[in-house]
């Protein structure tokens, strides 16, 4: 089977340069679909768009690159530019699950603006990672020992007072104790 690999800025592009593809190309098709998932970063784009017809076989090899390539979190577009190469698409349901872009243009622009997309999101997540980041040293100054001042807090101030209290009570409890005793003798 004859093809081409394209390297692109954010990934490659994978051109089949066959006019039919079949079960007869699958096993080379699963074959190179792993080695440019292996040895090549960023997002792959087949391209059909030389492609007059396809059969499930190739399907089913495009459906291992996917599961190869999401369990990697990156991209697969596929150019399905022929009516014949759409409709094999549609009426097996797999245009649902997969991204088709009607030329390769398109499916350049798309990753373009999903790059720029992704790159302003992690910038907002850092962005607000700082944020937190900030307000936790803040909480830790705000309980740092150094901000308590013997003003603030006197134990010893506090534990006499209580030592007070409980010789007040103490006091009254003896008072009590002889008052009782004083009535039994009388």
């Amino acid at each position: 089977m004859k093809y081409q690999v394209e390297q692109i800025e954010n990934g490659v592009i994978f051109r089949p340069l066959e006019e039919r593809l079949n079960a007869s190309h699958a096993p080379t098709l699963k074959s190179e679909f792993a080695v440019l998932a292996h040895s090549h970063a960023g997002a792959i784009i087949v391209d059909f768009s030389g492609v007059r017809s396809l059969d499930s076989a190739v399907l089913s090899s495009l459906l291992l690159l996917r599961r190869i390539l999401e369990g990697q979190q990156r991209h697969l577009l596929v150019v399905s530019a022929t009516p014949a190469v759409r409709s094999v698409f549609s009426l097996s349901k797999l245009d649902e699950i997969f991204t088709l872009m009607p030329t390769i243009e398109d499916a350049l622009l798309y990753l373009q603006n999903h790059s720029a997309l992704l790159a302003k999101k992690t910038e907002e997540e850092d962005f607000s990672e700082e944020e937190e980041w900030d307000e936790e040293e803040l909480e830790d100054e705000d309980w740092d020992d150094e901000d308590w001042d013997d003003e603030d807090w006197d134990e010893d101030e506090d534990w006499d007072e209580e030592e007070d209290w409980d010789e007040e009570e103490w006091d009254e409890e003896e008072e009590w104790e002889e008052e009782e005793e004083e009535e039994e003798e009388d």
